[in-house]
């Protein structure tokens, strides 16, 4: 069979006429190779036909398993080559028994017309093939042939849902072979053999050959020595197939081509464990594993509406636990009710963090949930449509190789958990990752995943090396990819778009404006702020009232809007405060221009009030307005005036355009004394406030490291501003609104879940907390007592904080005429209308409310919007405040964690928050971070939970340290609110930090 099949590829090369549509560049591999492959092959079938004495069934079963091949034909031509074609439907092998029955020669000769290959009595006739069947066009970029196209179009759809037994045909067919050495030949002339790549049976092949020149060689030179190493691992280069469908570290399977010598063997023991009964036995368990890994199609758009019309559908917002990614929720719509669980990563339905989903209800009984009172049952759905895509599905987290050493595919591991772990393809891994991963262990990546069908996996794609693990800036770089932040700066482009630093106020804008120059004006704000966006001033008016002055940066006169440079703030719509670095919303040579620097003249945006004596406010105007800053003072200069320090004058900074210390001292006393009235008086009306811990870092000038932190504390010179920047931000919300009730870009705060607050409630009462709920103000007087300023016990005010804040909702700007007025509330302030007005230069909706006050004040032409584009402006300020928070707490954490590195081991104290079977959360009261401590067989004595049924907080754990040399064995219980001593030190990878209890003295 050998030398027909010889025979037959001499006729071919001996052809001209092209067997395929298109050309490629490649060049012809010399006959005596193609010989030795297909007589490799001619040989392998005589031997494996003379050793065979398997019986007739065996040769059913034979064919029966050939006939599922496909037929492969890939068609490569060069000059003077058309590629041989072999249809290898039937290729089984029959037994020739000593009989020579006609039969079997009657079957034989019918297989080789099958083949198109004449018998040899057959010879002398011309050689007439039925037809010839030829592949697509080679795949070409610009005229020159693209080996991963190649791949992706014609070799991978040949394969990709057949079973083992075409791959096995596949990789004998001979037609693949000199297709394989054709190619090879051209990339290693030309790469010298690449020391990485893998020594398959194919490349000593094309190594061992003749030698011959191959000129402008497409393939070799359209891709680096890196892309062929991972391309030579492909299953179909190496002789190694792992199936497709099986992409998880668990079920990928390893194939190796049948060889003479084992090929009946393997067809033998495939009838005998694959009975058709077996086979329908394990085709239904097949089918039921692949519907637990599959996800549910998503419902129409039009089921989806008829859903939210009838209430059989909820919308919502997905949040899913950081601790316990299989479990995620959505708010419902009446706040009054318990939110909906969406337990397990099927039910999630591919949704992610964020997304805007639509669930639908499902019945579900669970151990947990065998209360008789319905209304303490937990709703349970599933999500059944993503309406948006909030999620940009990017990732961070490092790429190991499967445990089955998988040459198909790496696994890319998420710092996130609530993100699925992905599926790297090899043409997408880093340069020799497969011969040398652990040199990539601790490198970390950025991902994105292209695709979600697996419950397990998703698909993905490495979109860049982010850098090592441990190092700072790599870290930095972590997060802002993590949190889809665009730190790029801006570019010359744009730099025309606004004035140079050296800008003087022209004389037209002076006529237009109120000149405040001579007011005692100044600006209070942290020690390092470069960002000065409002100033205050105070005039006692000869009534005896005073005209308090809040004025802002003119930020949207040097901002001119629809231009690039707007487009681009829009985008990044907030400035992102890290622990070592801000980085701006605006170019930085344009925020100092607009940050209002003491002695020079500034163009503003100025709210004046008249206020009493005792703090009523009696009337108010707005004013375009020239300042002129006497004094830049950081909140300790003003808090050492308002607590009347001897040294306050000695540490003040310096005073410009004529005033004197005392001048700014008796402004800051009188404003001192009017904000703590308003403060008073606010909540009092019912404004709610909770504090959260920030820790504040002292980085090193040598290195950037922490060498020491502190916990912010709000002190009343940090209150005086803020009271007067809440006035300004109601006073301007209610005049746009009225001025424009369908365009005003307001912020609401939603009303947190009320049974949230209720189980809380309820779960503190047993403990002698009472927190009155009713209301945002009840819910504060009740906190007062416990986590007030005045309590001693800080521990037991963090927890309490802590806990109300979970049941709260984010706040959000939102277009006034895209939302209903009952939705308008913010529930925090207790106020009915609320906007940003006071930050122009680091948010961006800020300047948007800047320009409809200008309207209002005909400074300006009403702008030319519509309640979509509001909407969307509005919308991303609202992501982009988020993520840049979410990447501020992150770089707060990160330099904790190094400072506990450096520092380690820490011992310090913390306090309970909460006590289960298994594990105890604490809040470290040093740093206000969040731990959890397990409880395990490291732990040197025995736990024990005891649980309490009149309420979960009483739960308690109960510990008993073992005796240790001098020490006798010792019993602690610990429950919410006890204080313990801890001890930190920095776990294996950079974002973890090991916490223990300390043992008791």
């Amino acid at each position: 069979m050998s030398d027909l099949l010889e025979n037959h590829l001499a006729k071919k090369q001996e052809q001209t006429n092209p067997s395929t549509s298109q050309s490629t560049n490649l060049h012809t591999v010399p006959s005596g190779s193609s010989h030795n492959i297909i007589n490799d092959i001619g040989t392998d079938l005589k031997e494996m036909s003379a050793s065979s004495s398997a019986s007739h069934s065996q040769e059913e079963q034979t064919e029966k398993m050939s006939s599922d091949i496909h037929t492969l034909s890939v068609s490569d031509r060069s000059e003077g080559n058309q590629n041989i074609n072999i249809n290898s439907e039937e290729n089984s092998i029959q037994n020739n028994s000593s009989s020579g029955s006609k039969k079997r020669n009657a079957r034989k000769k019918e297989r080789l017309k099958k083949l198109q290959i004449h018998s040899p009595n057959e010879s002398n006739q011309d050689f007439k093939p039925e037809a010839i069947q030829t592949a697509p066009p080679v795949p070409t970029q610009n005229g020159i042939n693209s080996l991963q196209n190649f791949f992706l179009k014609q070799v991978a759809p040949l394969y990709a849902n057949t079973s083992s037994s075409y791959l096995e045909n596949l990789a004998h067919h001979p037609q693949l072979h000199l297709m394989q050495s054709m190619q090879l030949r051209e990339m290693f002339l030309h790469y010298q053999f690449a020391s990485s790549a893998p020594n398959t049976p194919l490349m000593q092949q094309a190594h061992g050959s003749n030698s011959h020149n191959f000129v402008n060689s497409a393939f070799a030179y359209q891709h680096p020595p890196k892309y062929f190493q991972n391309a030579m691992q492909h299953p179909l280069l190496s002789k190694t197939f792992v199936n497709a469908n099986h992409c998880n570290m668990h079920q990928s399977s390893s194939f190796h081509p049948m060889t003479k010598s084992n090929s009946f063997s393997n067809s033998q023991e495939t009838k005998t464990n694959n009975s058709p009964r077996t086979q329908r036995k394990q085709k239904k368990q097949d089918n039921k594993d692949n519907d637990v890994k599959k996800f549910n199609p998503y419902i129409s758009l039009e089921e989806v509406e008829l859903g939210l019309q009838n209430n059989t559908l909820l919308e919502g917002v997905l949040r899913i636990n950081p601790k316990q990614f299989q479990h995620s929720y959505v708010s419902s719509t009446d706040r009054s009710e318990q939110d909906v669980l969406i337990d397990g990563i099927k039910n999630r339905n591919r949704a992610l963090e964020g997304d805007v989903v639509i669930v639908q209800y499902i019945d579900s009984e669970s151990e947990e949930n065998t209360d008789s009172n319905e209304d303490n049952k937990q709703k349970r759905g599933k999500v059944v449509f993503i309406k948006e895509k909030v999620h940009t599905r990017s990732c961070i987290g490092k790429l190991k190789l499967m445990p089955d050493k998988n040459r198909q595919r790496a696994l890319f591991v998420p710092r996130d958990h609530r993100i699925p772990r992905l599926n790297i393809p090899f043409t997408n891994w880093p340069d020799n990752f497969y011969q040398d991963s652990k040199s990539y262990e601790n490198t970390l990546f950025s991902a994105k995943i292209i695709d979600w069908f697996d419950v397990r996996f998703a698909l993905g794609k490495l979109v860049c090396n982010i850098g090592e693990s441990g190092d700072m800036q790599t870290e930095t770089k972590a997060i802002l990819a993590q949190t889809d932040l665009d730190i790029t700066p801006f570019g010359p482009e744009v730099r025309h778009l606004y004035p140079r630093l050296d800008y003087t106020i022209p004389e037209e804008e002076k006529n237009i404006r109120e000149d405040c120059r001579k007011l005692c004006i100044f600006s209070i704000d942290p020690a390092n702020c470069r960002d000065i966006d409002d100033a205050v001033s105070c005039k006692k008016l000869d009534n005896g009232n005073y005209e308090i002055g809040v004025h802002i940066s003119d930020v949207a006169h040097f901002l001119t809007e629809n231009t690039i440079l707007d487009e681009k703030v829009a985008e990044k719509a907030t400035t992102i405060y890290l622990v070592e670095k801000a980085y701006h919303m605006l170019p930085d040579d344009m925020c100092m221009l607009c940050s209002l620097f003491p002695g020079v003249d500034k163009l503003a945006f100025s709210i004046f009030w008249e206020v009493t004596e005792s703090g009523i406010v009696i009337n108010h105007r707005f004013a375009k307005t020239i300042i002129h800053s006497c004094c830049q003072l950081a909140y300790e200069h003003a808090q050492a005036v308002l607590e009347c320090k001897e040294n306050a004058e000695d540490n003040f900074p310096e005073i410009y355009n004529g005033f004197n210390y005392q001048d700014v001292y008796q402004t800051i006393k009188i404003l001192g004394k009017l904000s703590a009235i308003f403060r008073k008086n606010r909540f009092e009306g019912g404004a709610l406030r909770i504090d959260q811990p920030k820790v504040s870092f002292h980085l090193s000038p040598v290195n950037g490291l922490p060498d020491s932190f502190c916990i912010y504390q709000s002190q009343e010179s940090h209150q005086l501003i803020e009271e007067f920047m809440l006035l300004a931000n109601m006073t301007v919300a209610k005049r746009i609104y009225d001025d424009h009730p369908q365009l005003a870009v307001l912020r609401c705060h939603p009303t947190p879940s009320i049974f949230m607050l209720r189980q809380l409630a309820k779960s503190l009462k047993p403990m002698g907390i009472d927190l009155e709920i009713s209301s945002a103000g009840d819910l504060h007087r009740s906190l007062l007592s416990y986590a007030g300023p005045d309590s001693e016990d800080r521990g037991k005010g963090m927890v309490l904080n802590m806990l109300c804040a979970k049941p709260m909702t984010r706040a959000k700007y939102f277009c006034a005429g895209g939302q209903s007025e009952e939705d308008f509330h913010h529930y925090a302030l207790n106020v009915p209308l609320y906007t940003h007005f006071t930050s122009p230069i680091r948010r961006y909706a800020d300047i948007m409310v800047h320009r409809l006050l200008a309207a209002s004040l005909n400074y300006r032409d009403l702008p030319k919007w519509d309640v979509d584009k509001v909407s969307m402006i509005t919308a991303q300020c609202n992501k982009q405040k988020y993520n840049a928070k979410k990447a501020g707490e992150l770089s707060t954490e990160l330099y904790t964690l190094k400072y506990i590195e450096l520092n380690s081991p820490l011992v310090t104290e913390a306090v309970v928050v909460e006590v289960k079977e298994k594990y105890i959360d604490v809040i470290i009261v040093a740093m206000g971070l969040n731990r959890r401590i397990f409880f395990n067989n490291d732990f040197p004595g025995d736990y024990k939970c005891i649980k309490n049924d009149a309420g979960i907080k009483l739960s308690k754990m109960e510990l008993t340290w073992n005796a240790i040399e001098d020490l006798p064995t010792i019993t602690q219980v610990i429950e919410v609110f006890s204080i313990l001593q801890v001890e930190m030190h920095k776990g294996d990878d950079m974002v973890k930090v090991e916490t223990k209890l300390v043992r008791p003295k």
